[in-house]
């Protein structure tokens, strides 16, 4: 073979392997390496067809000899540090990042790639801090880059420092203002951040208003970030109290700014903090006012409005439709913002509504009754998607599961995500998989609208919402290669009538991810639905609000104290997540012996869990069964978990339908 004709081979090898012809790429390597047993090249080739069809050892076996070829090519030494890191070798993978780096430095793209391999490789070593100077490093090079920004954020969303920290602060603000990144990360350790800097205790009579209307780190937690952090909500519910009780006359710009970011997290938190009367008296007088200025002189209502929405969302007036048409110049830019947030999104939403896909009525009981729930409180309110690096379903599973074989799904699946909710997971999803054709349904209309609205302001346009029961998707008549039921099928009165459907629905082949809540892990949530069930507690917002505060007040040897422990849910600080992790109209818990049996029942296989890898979990249970090395038996993990206690509060486990 000439070397016109290898260079041929090559681009027709790689052209093979880009397809997904992992059978055609390897013959044609195989040709390489028959003629120049040596060529680095033909090595490389063959590794990376090993690596994509699963194969670790063998993909290291021939990149190292392709780096033995040409030690100072970037790409071998990238890739092979990909499946040494695959084999487990952390030391080594790290090596060969660093030496791919350097090689690599004159191409941005190329650097950016190779700096956040070595940034989570770093990451898994728990060596932090090298960790975030490579994510630094590959953000230098590319700024965009989705997985550097996501590892980025994950990191400091680790780090506490003990005292106040100007470095820390920075990274902070820095990775709140990344767009791929996950936010949530980041509410813990910025809140922990502002309480060493500002005592939020002692603050709650001399609130420097003209300090905090202008910290970056307090501006962005409060734009970006949702609270969870308890002392923090006292302070913030106190700092509500008296801005809304100073006469409007006497609220200065640092006030109202402070006001507006304020109100922005009200909105996040759908306003879940508890009101005194006199508070609720001056928000009704603060309403009226709004009524009358919006009638005759809308130019008067710039402190009012983002007063009232400190309480309310301005969709509640009664003149919103006058509200939502004036212009930013006409409201000023800060409350145009929060105008749109509480209000135009609310009017769009309502327009989408309408004009919604039923697939069929509603009739289970069951079902109407939870579908009612969740059109009262959509579940969950997000403004933020974290970004995912677009994939193959195989290749997704690879990266989950080293120990499964994927099945072969082409590069356009069809995927089913049943219970979408507000839309967060089919922007997951459809960013991985971008080539996808996404059929998402829900109980909830008003879960549905909101979907729509932020789906289309994220540019996505292969999803196709509807709604439906689970119970009756078999009028779908169709079949899909994915689908995803996360946090859906316990809601069911008999959720393996869900099971039976959706595998039903499932191609011979196809994976199917559930998500179910572990009865285990949900015992400290049940202690507090015993006691809203034993007390008669309500689920308005009002009732709501009232038992959060009981349980946030409670004191550590008091009565409530046990109760104590679901404030360490993210779930207890917004009121329609409140309202389902606490007072749900129906849900059923499950163990991993009882999903082991709803798999046998409905003709699937075990994958394995998702998220026990990084919380080192599947490490402790690879020491107690060694014998499962896939991790794969589900009797195993239930004796684990009985001895060592809750795995999770939520399972999340992917399935596969064999071949007929």
């Amino acid at each position: 073979m000439t070397d016109s004709d290898a260079t041929r081979t090559l681009e027709q090898a790689f052209e093979a392997l880009r397809a997904g012809d992992h059978t055609r790429a390897q013959e044609l390597s195989q040709q390489i390496l028959a003629t120049t047993p040596d060529n680095p090249h033909g090595h490389h080739l063959t590794g990376l067809t090993e690596l994509q069809r699963g194969d670790a050892q063998g993909a290291a076996h021939h990149l190292e000899r392709a780096v033995r070829g040409d030690p100072n090519h970037p790409d071998f030494r990238l890739n092979y540090g990909v499946a040494l890191e695959q084999l487990g070798r952390a030391e080594d993978a790290a090596g060969q990042y660093r030496a791919a780096l350097s090689l690599g430095a004159g191409n941005s793209p190329f650097a950016a790639k190779a700096a956040a391999n070595l940034g989570f490789m770093l990451r898994r070593m728990g060596d932090y801090p090298g960790a975030i100077e490579a994510f630094e490093q590959a953000l230098s090079n590319d700024p965009d880059h989705v997985g550097a920004q996501l590892g980025f954020v994950h990191i400091l969303g680790n780090l506490r420092s003990p005292e106040p920290s100007p470095e820390l602060e920075d990274a902070l603000v820095r990775g709140v203002h990344l767009r791929h990144a996950n936010l949530a990360n980041l509410s813990e350790p910025i809140a922990h951040q502002l309480g060493l800097k500002y005592d939020f205790a002692a603050l709650r009579d001399a609130v420097p208003l003209d300090t905090l209307a202008h910290d970056p780190l307090f501006i962005a937690y409060l734009e970006h970030c949702l609270n969870t952090d308890p002392e923090m909500e006292f302070f913030l519910t106190d700092l509500r109290r008296s801005l809304i009780l100073t006469p409007i006359g006497d609220i200065t710009d640092d006030a109202l700014s402070v006001a507006t970011l304020l109100a922005r997290q009200c909105f996040l938190n759908e306003y879940v903090w508890q009101a005194g009367d006199d508070e609720k008296d001056r928000v009704a007088d603060l309403k009226q006012h709004l009524e009358d200025a919006l009638q005759q002189n809308p130019g008067t209502l710039r402190a009012a409005a983002t007063l009232f929405a400190l309480y309310a969302p301005l969709s509640n007036l009664e003149e919103r439709d006058a509200l939502a048409t004036l212009t930013s110049e006409a409201l000023g830019a800060e409350l145009d913002e929060l105008v749109s947030l509480t209000l135009r999104n609310f009017l769009e939403e309502r327009d989408i509504l309408d004009k919604l896909e039923m697939l069929h009525p509603i009739s289970d009981e069951t079902s109407r009754a939870v579908g009612a729930m969740y059109e009262e409180s959509p579940y969950p309110r997000w403004l933020h998607a974290q970004a995912q690096q677009p994939t193959t379903i195989p290749a997704f599973l690879r990266g989950l599961f080293p120990h499964c074989t994927p099945p072969s799904v082409g590069a356009a699946p069809n995927i089913l995500i049943a219970g979408s909710g507000t839309g967060q997971q089919v922007v997951l999803v459809a960013r991985t998989h971008p080539d996808a054709t996404i059929t998402a349904i829900d109980l909830s209309k008003a879960s549905l609208s909101y979907a729509v609205r932020m789906t289309r302001a994220l540019g996505i346009t292969n999803v196709r919402f509807a709604q439906a029961d689970i119970l009756k998707l078999t009028d779908l008549n169709q079949t899909f290669d994915m689908i995803q039921s996360v946090g859906v099928l316990h809601h069911l009165k008999e959720p393996r009538a869900g099971w039976r459907v959706l595998s039903r629905l499932l191609k011979a082949g196809g994976v199917f991810k559930v998500g179910l809540y572990s009865t285990r892990g949900r015992m400290g949530i049940e202690a507090c639905r015993r006691t809203i069930a034993d007390e008669g507690i309500g689920s308005t917002p009002a009732d709501i609000a009232r038992f959060r505060r009981r349980i946030l007040s409670a004191s550590p040897d008091g009565k409530d104290a046990s109760l104590r422990e679901v404030t360490l849910v993210r779930d207890f600080f917004t009121t329609s997540m409140c309202r389902d992790l606490l007072f749900h109209v129906h849900e059923l818990g499950t163990t991993p012996k009882g999903l082991a049996d709803d798999i046998a029942a409905c003709g699937l296989e075990f994958i394995g869990f998702e998220g026990f890898e990084d919380v080192g979990i599947n490490e402790a249970y690879r020491e107690a069964f060694p014998d499962d090395p896939a991790l794969t038996n589900l009797d195993n993990w239930e004796a684990f978990e009985a001895e060592h206690g809750p795995l999770t509060d939520l399972y999340q486990l992917w399935c596969f339908k064999p071949p007929a």
